[in-house]
């Protein structure tokens, strides 16, 4: 008898995979197999021609138009050190400011706090609203003339508000600072046009909404800030291996060492999938999926709704992705998770997601945080029941 299991965590990672995703993964295992850019026989170009067809498929998908501002890393954490630390490379960064949000994942938030103690950059963080809103105003309101660079998380991987990106893009034109944007927990779900909204360093994971399998990230640089980066790190570049001093191209010190070749092959199959969907069909229905688990949640007094999905009004223009949290009056979020694993095989994220700054303006315990159940483009309706089911069952525990 198979066990049951109610996969409720897309926003660390997507599961099951979509339809060609494995099998590209495994296909590129059983055909190729080889080091990306390491060898001149068939196989190897290949290879090579391979990554260059998928790294062409993701600038088609982000709106823009040179794929080659796009450089892989092995994960979403090693993309937010690689843009950071490429456009702030200087040692002294005492005449250094950044503005970055309370949203922010820690990978921003520790790279940040680590630039200060090492060589004194100052940075600010712009708070957010309980539901996990940053008025554009009050980022507006931090730039100085010291400022550098702009650091957006474009959904917060907590309550699921997505930042009014075009709004920031229209205050962010007046300014002399580059504009950085996580787009972890967006990507597959919302649009996003990298070009037309004139974002310099673009990062994202391609694992969750992208639908590839888990050992790939970007991050994609704009024409005008390309100059002005520099190497976050050095390594082997399979070619001209007699010169260790460079200049070595940024892309190219970037992507050091061996590339992920079977995630980026399966990250082609996850664009494919995603091309032949509609994205407002899955928009309208997880909509539905996040109402449904709202007005559920709602209903019981020792569970409490993290932010509120019907809160944001349009004149902010915010959307949001498939992620809903909450908290109980009477359980911790680490026992909601295991008592829904062992008792409905319902898996989903408990603690502070990586989040650190944002639980003091949501409400929630700065210890504890919430329980986050999260959907994807694999996500079906009788998860969604699951989901209920699993609600019910937490609300019945009560002290």
């Amino acid at each position: 008898m198979t066990e049951r299991r109610i996969y409720l965590d897309h926003a660390a990672t997507s599961w099951p995979k979509p339809p060609g995703v494995l099998e590209a993964c495994i296909d590129f295992q059983q055909q190729l197999g080889v080091a990306v850019s390491r060898g001149a026989y068939r196989r190897a170009e290949r290879t090579d021609r391979m990554i260059g067809d998928v790294r062409t498929r993701l600038g088609r998908f982000l709106g823009i138009s040179d794929p080659q501002r796009i450089a892989w890393t092995s994960n979403g954490t090693m993309a937010i050190h690689a843009a950071i630390h490429s456009a702030i490379w200087e040692s002294d960064l005492r005449g250094q400011h950044v503005v970055t949000t309370a949203t922010e994942h820690n990978s921003v938030l520790r790279t940040l706090a680590d630039l200060q103690k090492r060589r004194g950059l100052r940075w600010t963080i712009v708070p957010c609203d309980e539901h996990g809103w940053v008025d554009p105003e009050s980022l507006r309101a931090a730039l100085c003339e010291e400022t550098r660079l702009v650091i957006v998380n474009h959904a917060s991987n907590v309550t699921g508000i997505v930042q009014d990106l075009n709004s920031l893009s229209s205050i962010l034109a007046g300014s002399n600072a580059w504009w950085m944007v996580d787009a972890a927990q967006s990507l597959g779900y919302v649009e996003l046009d990298v070009q037309s909204l004139g974002i310099d360093l673009l990062v994202a994971p391609t694992h969750k909404g992208l639908c590839g399998m888990l050992g790939t990230a970007f991050v994609a640089a704009s024409q005008r800030i390309i100059p002005h980066l520099q190497s976050p790190w050095v390594g082997g570049t399979g070619r001209s291996s007699i010169d260790w001093t460079g200049p070595f191209g940024w892309r190219e010190s970037v992507e050091s060492g061996n590339l992920n070749g079977p995630s980026i092959a399966s990250l082609g199959a996850g664009l494919h999938f995603l091309n032949s969907q509609s994205l407002p069909d899955f928009q309208r229905a997880s909509a539905g999926w996040i109402e449904r688990i709202a007005k559920e949640i709602r209903r019981h007094q020792n569970l409490h709704l993290v932010g509120n999905p019907d809160a944001i009004g349009s004149s902010k223009q915010a959307s949001r992705v498939p992620v809903i949290s909450f908290s109980s009056r009477s359980l911790s979020s680490h026992e909601m998770a295991m008592l829904l694993d062992s008792a409905l095989g319902i898996e989903c994220r408990s603690g502070l997601h990586c989040a650190g700054a944002i639980h003091a303006h949501l409400g929630t315990d700065p210890k504890d945080g919430a329980l986050r159940m999260s959907f994807g483009h694999t996500t079906t309706e009788s998860d969604v029941d699951a989901a209920i089911e699993g609600i019910r069952l937490l609300s019945q525990v009560v002290t």
